[in-house]
């Protein structure tokens, strides 16, 4: 089973999960526009109909609501719309990953 990636409170809310925003950088970081690739062009698993909007804005964002995956990590699709907004980082062991490549 794939390691999830979007085990955010502000996504599953009173499971337990660490809030998004602590995982913030103030500057775009090495590495960063490549994670946002890789996270666009994992293999749709899902798609559900609806709007996503920003968890923190409310506002429309123009992605899919759909599941993605590359086989070994499984998020959300609008996960790469918060590493290239927010400068979110995700898990080490996923962006070295995606950085070896």
């Amino acid at each position: 089973m794939p390691k999830y990636l979007c085990k955010f409170d502000e996504f599953d809310k009173g499971m337990g999960f660490h809030k998004m925003s602590d995982y913030f950088s103030d500057t775009p970081y090495d590495g960063q526009s490549e994670i946002v690739e890789y996270l666009k062009n994992g293999k749709k698993t899902y798609a559900a109909p609806g709007i996503e909007k920003d968890v923190f804005t409310g506002e429309r964002i123009p992605v899919e609501m759909c599941g993605m995956t590359d086989g070994e990590y499984s998020w959300c699709g609008s996960l790469y719309y918060y590493v290239e907004k927010y400068n979110l980082r995700l898990p080490d062991d996923f962006s070295r990953k995606v950085l070896s490549k």
